[in-house]
C-alpha cells in the first residue's frame, strides 16, 4: 500500500495505491486522524491507484466520512476503478459518500476552487 499526501489548497489529498485491506488500513486510518489532528477538514481521497478494498478499508472509509460529518468537515472520493466501484456500489457505501470523477470536481465538493 501506498500512501501520498500533498496539500491542495485548503484540502487534503490522500492518494491511495494498491491494497486496503486489514494489513493496510491502520496506516490510511493513523495518515487521516493526524491530519484531523492538525485540524484540517477538507479531504479528497485519490482512489485511482488503488487495485482492492475489503471490508477492513471499507470501514477506514466510513471512520473518515463519519469523523468529517461531526467535524463540520467535508470529504470526497475521486478515482474509482471499476472493481472498487463495485465494492462501494454493493456494499451500499457510493450512497455514503460523494464519489466523482475527476479531481477537480471533488475539490470544488470541499471547497477548494
Amino acid at each position: 500500500m501506498e500512501i501520498k499526501v500533498e496539500q491542495a489548497g485548503a484540502a487534503v489529498r490522500i492518494g491511495l495505491a494498491g491494497r486496503l485491506d486489514a494489513s493496510t488500513a491502520s496506516g490510511v486510518e493513523e495518515t487521516f486522524l493526524a491530519w484531523v489532528g492538525q485540524g484540517a477538514k477538507a479531504f479528497v481521497f485519490d482512489l485511482s491507484g488503488l487495485e482492492y478494498i475489503s471490508s477492513a478499508g471499507l470501514r477506514v472509509m466510513l471512520l473518515a466520512a463519519k469523523k468529517m460529518r461531526s467535524a463540520g468537515g467535508k470529504l470526497a472520493l475521486f478515482g474509482l476503478g471499476e472493481t472498487v466501484r463495485e465494492v462501494f456500489e454493493i456494499s451500499g457505501f457510493h450512497t455514503i459518500f460523494a464519489i466523482f470523477g475527476s479531481e477537480d470536481d471533488a475539490l470544488a465538493f470541499v471547497g477548494n476552487p
